[in-house]
């Protein structure tokens, strides 16, 4: 499984506070939803019935004792207020109808609406046909069912209000359990995000240490985020190529050392024979120490002009005359200066340019040595009675140079690191130990020249070096 990057554990860890959030406001928003109901039920049914049915019972109790006194009286004025109060009495039971909501309310109000009808068609028969044996409207059963209607209002307002201090308790509790389970939750997201992001770097941290001390780790590898991850594998192979480098200049020096020490050797020993006199007589033998002076002192020269040439190369301040320039000369004058390694190991070496037929802008001197390294090592790694061959072909805007040989080949492990400075080939003869650098010098010169240099090749099979240069 991918790990997940730093970018995505932030991510998942704002989801999961946002997830976390949405559950406390949804519950918040349920029991605000639930108590808004309550506290509208109390204000806009149980408060209103109960102002009205209070209402009603004084409107009533009016509306008797107005009828009564009429009745005592006579009076007009009487029967007006009595009528008056008859009338808000009926305002007040039709606004009593309209805020009943439920079955328990509504046979309350069914019972005082009949016991109110009774009561009204009583009393306006009381007032027609009063005599002494007309009995006089009984209140009771009305002052009952507004009562009985009230005490319903209010218990279901007191249940109403209970249930509403229990709502605002829970959101209470609710809020206090999610700050205090929030803060936990940003607490630990954090940790683990900070602990999963401090850890990996404080690891590499060390090994950085341990490479600046020049121990390099077999194993850098981070089970953090991504990006860590990858800055680890970077740094892993940053230090692979370190160690090989450090492994490459050993064997660079102990080659330079070898190269170095050899021909000097030789060079004191022949020179302690001459002068010491030991062959005065023996002529022949004299050239051959001069001889061996001589060559020696040619491969001295050689290694050190191939330490300093890279060192130029790479300080990039090399000055490069570029001129049309026939190839196929340079080609020719190459393998002129390979030639004694050629006829000592009885190869054929053939170029298929001609003189004057390829032009390219090139530096001379650079481009000469860059064919006298690629014959040289043909030359090396081909066995006896071979051929190697030199050829040029276009490629769109640019020259194709092929330098090509009959050897053992390059494995493919290898083809890859062959144009790195101080790389020996496996496969290399004793008798050519050299120091590495040809193949890096020839690649610094072809790229000076705006060109690529690549090799094909497979074990058995020979290997074929192309480079490109610029058409003149």
């Amino acid at each position: 499984m991918k790990r997940t990057g730093v970018f995505g554990r932030l991510i998942v860890a704002n989801l999961i506070l946002l997830i976390f959030l949405s559950i406390f406001i949804t519950y918040i928003f349920n029991k605000t939803q639930k108590l808004n109901s309550l506290l509208r039920q109390i204000t806009s049914i149980e408060l209103p019935i109960i102002e009205n049915t209070d209402k009603l019972r004084n409107t009533v109790s009016g509306l008797a004792g107005f009828r009564e006194k009429y009745l005592i009286s006579m009076d007009s004025d009487f029967l007006s207020r009595y009528t008056d109060y008859t009338e808000a009495s009926d305002r007040l039971v039709n606004d009593i109808r309209t805020l009943i909501n439920d079955n328990t309310k509504l046979k309350a109000f069914e019972s005082l609406q009949t016991a109110y009808t009774e009561y009204i068609t009583d009393s306006e028969f009381y007032l027609l046909n009063r005599s002494k044996e007309t009995i006089q409207p009984d209140i009771q059963p009305v002052a009952d069912a507004i009562a009985g209607l009230r005490d319903i209002a209010m218990k279901e307002r007191s249940n109403s209000l209970k249930i509403s201090g229990i709502l605002s308790e829970q959101v209470k509790v609710a809020a206090f359990i999610f700050i205090f389970s929030g803060f936990i939750l940003i607490v630990l997201l954090a940790f683990l995000n900070t602990r999963n992001i401090v850890i990996p770097i404080k690891k590499l941290r060390g090994n950085t240490h341990l490479v600046a001390k020049g121990s390099y780790p077999d194993n850098i590898n981070s089970d953090g985020p991504y990006e860590i991850s990858q800055l680890a594998e970077d740094f892993s192979v940053m230090v692979h190529r370190l160690k090989e480098n450090d492994e490459l200049r050993s064997e660079f020096i102990g080659n330079v050392s070898h190269e170095l020490r050899t021909p000097l050797t030789s060079i004191r020993e022949a020179s302690e024979m001459l002068k010491e006199e030991y062959f005065r007589g023996d002529k022949e033998t004299s050239n051959n120490l001069l001889n061996i002076i001589s060559s020696e002192s040619d491969r001295m020269i050689n290694s050190v002009n191939n330490i300093l040439e890279i060192t130029r190369l790479d300080m990039a301040k090399e000055y490069y005359d570029f001129e049309q320039t026939d190839i196929g000369k340079i080609a020719h004058s190459a393998i002129e200066k390979t030639a004694p390694i050629a006829e000592r190991r009885n190869i054929t070496v053939t170029s298929l340019i001609s003189k004057g037929e390829v032009q390219a802008l090139v530096d001379v001197e650079k481009i000469a040595v860059v064919f006298v390294n690629l014959l040289g090592n043909a030359l090396k790694y081909s066995d006896q009675n071979t051929h190697v061959t030199i050829s040029a072909d276009r490629c769109g805007e640019f020259l194709c140079v092929c330098v090509k040989d009959e050897g053992i080949g390059i494995s493919q492990d290898e083809l890859s690191k062959i144009f790195e400075r101080y790389r020996l080939g496996s496969n290399r003869s004793t008798e050519y130990k050299g120091t590495g650098l040809g193949l890096a010098i020839c690649k610094k010169i072809i790229e000076r020249h705006g060109g690529e240099i690549w090799a094909e090749s497979s074990k058995g099979e020979g290997t074929r070096f192309y480079f490109t240069l610029r058409y003149a």
